[in-house]
């Protein structure tokens, strides 16, 4: 059940840049459109789920912090927490680019 757990959040977090990518969110469009271009590897237009799983596979990876091939709650709270960190310095240099 964790396993099934982890999958569906993981599944999550790389599903969302890519439905964001069509509605051009405000201060996401961008990004989730390259994240779109990065992900359709062939350049078709489309992710195919080969693409999506080729992604989420890099995602785990990512997580997996010891290799070991599945993803702790510590782990995971690591990655997200290091992300956040990532998300927030992104968005400073954004804010501050705007501000000029």
């Amino acid at each position: 059940m964790k396993k099934l757990t982890i999958l569906t959040a993981l599944a999550v977090m790389v599903s969302v840049p890519f439905a964001m990518a069509g509605e051009g969110s405000k201060g996401h469009g961008k990004h989730a459109e390259k994240m779109f271009e990065r992900n359709d590897t062939n350049g078709d237009g489309v992710i195919s789920k080969s693409e999506f799983l080729v992604s989420a596979e890099k995602k785990f990876d990512e997580m997996d912090a010891d290799g070991n091939g599945s993803v702790s709650k510590d782990e995971a709270k690591a990655h997200h927490s290091k992300m956040k960190d990532k998300w927030k310095a992104m968005k400073e240099k954004r804010d501050s680019k705007s501000a000029e």
